[in-house]
């Protein structure tokens, strides 16, 4: 995932991502800084999300049904 920030982060770094979806609970994912962009055009850092297969369920839940719901 790419965020853009004005506050940037040190690729390496780890993060806690709070996320309130529409319909579910929030979120608390744990992630990576992979890339880091220091542009003015695009100031922000790419993430990995680190999560395991329990905790990523209600995002991929939130994804599908969005993604069915656009087709």
């Amino acid at each position: 995932m790419f965020l853009r920030a004005p506050k940037l982060v040190a690729a390496g770094s780890q993060a806690r991502l709070e996320v309130e979806l529409p319909g579910e609970p929030t979120l608390y994912l744990d992630a990576e800084v992979v890339r880091v962009e220091h542009s003015p055009e695009r100031a922000g850092m790419g993430l990995r999300i680190l999560v395991d297969a329990r905790d990523s369920r209600p995002l991929a839940n939130f994804i599908m049904r969005h993604h069915a719901a656009t087709r």
